[in-house]
């Protein structure tokens, strides 16, 4: 089977044999975390489900409700116990994400190598000083390693609840919020759930349409280098069965500016939820001339029974539009299991075909995860 370039045929070995069981167990047989598709398939703004406008980080009440009630093949516990809501009191509300992971990896011409790990575990806390106005809101990352933080801002909302302002450190608006920061989409761009920045953000969300924007430094999250700053931009319209979108984003650096734009869809047909999303990318080099870059993503969810989704992914990259046969190209096929509420099981495999004299590019991978939120 030829895949991407066709610069290398897959042989039947350990990785192709676990992707070719993965997918008939999706064959044969929803998560409240930052993924597109569970927003689409109920028809809803990203701000539904979680407290930062653009989606991801702490969820909502409604965010926590999901998770308990819809997401999951049975709810345990005490039947008559009230939901979880994250809110400890009247003006405090906490949550969490625990990640842990297996990953069997086999690189052509290296030995292979397997390993369990903590993926990412985080808190976040939301201080509602003014309920329904005015809040302060924290997400820490707390493993693996040192802690860190991702996102620390005050958010201000109106009075109707439609336009808020934003200070202080936060995920850019920018395409679709994947969860998955390998994406090529996620990548390519630099715009992940690694790369946070510091600025301001303003939105307005009116029936379906929203937009965001935000002016921040432009250095990741790290200390400021020169007086240039990058300037963010997404809008799209939510309709019951389908979406659209389109963002921009401009980086003014002593190091070289950069330019990107996507446009992004999704679309609901029955149990199959579909989201594609293509960027360009320019890059101005620090000698003269540019460098031109262009990725795109197109998934299928099948939520064909309730706690169970069966993704399969293709991905694509071409880093220089100047250079012939320097692109990538990664298949994925997930099968996601909530089997009680706040926990989720999510295995795979990612099969990936890029430039032949580059092993790394040419690897297969296997994983399972084990997710645990509040």
């Amino acid at each position: 089977m030829l895949i991407g370039n066709g610069s290398r045929v897959f042989c039947i070995g350990r990785g192709v044999a676990a992707f070719a069981l993965l997918s008939l167990l999706t064959v044969a047989t929803n998560t409240a975390q930052a993924e597109p598709y569970i927003a689409v398939f109920k028809g809803m703004q990203c701000s539904a489900c979680h407290t930062q406008p653009a989606g991801g980080g702490m969820r909502s009440r409604y965010g926590s409700a999901y998770a308990q009630t819809e997401m999951p093949v049975e709810r345990i516990g005490d039947p008559k116990a009230p939901l979880w809501t994250g809110e400890v009191s009247s003006w405090l509300r906490v949550g969490g994400d625990l990640r842990a992971s297996y990953v069997d990896v086999d690189t052509p011409n290296q030995p292979s190598t397997s390993e369990f790990d903590v993926t990412r575990g985080t808190i976040y806390l939301e201080a509602n000083a003014i309920p329904g106005r005015l809040s302060v809101y924290i997400d820490q990352k707390v493993a693996p390693d040192t802690s860190e933080n991702r996102e620390a801002y005050i958010k201000l909302k109106s009075g109707n609840g439609k336009a808020h302002f934003m200070a202080g450190k936060f995920f850019l608006p920018y395409g679709l919020r994947l969860e998955d920061d390998t994406a090529f989409i996620r990548q390519a761009t630099g715009i992940n759930f690694t790369n946070p920045d510091k600025g301001i953000q303003a939105g307005y969300e009116s029936g379906p349409w929203s937009t965001l924007a935000s002016f921040s430094n432009g250095s990741g999250g790290g200390a400021e280098t020169d007086d240039g700053k990058q300037f963010s931009w997404l809008g799209q319209y939510v309709a019951n069965k389908w979406r659209a979108g389109a963002s921009f984003n401009m980086n003014d650096s002593d190091a070289g500016d950069r330019q990107m734009h996507n446009v992004f869809f999704g679309a609901r047909t029955g149990l199959v939820v579909w989201l594609a999303e293509a960027d360009w990318i320019k890059d101005d080099l620090p000698g003269g001339g540019d460098r031109k870059g262009f990725a795109w993503l197109a998934e299928g969810n099948w939520l064909f029974r309730k706690g169970h989704n069966a993704k399969i992914t293709y991905e694509y990259f071409d880093p220089d539009d100047d250079i012939r046969q320097d692109h990538q190209a990664r298949w994925s096929a997930l099968w996601e299991y909530t089997p009680i509420q706040f926990l989720q099981i999510r295995a795979g495999a990612r099969l990936y075909d890029g430039i032949p004299q580059i092993d790394a590019q040419n690897r297969d991978e296997v994983f399972a995860e084990l997710h645990g939120f509040f």
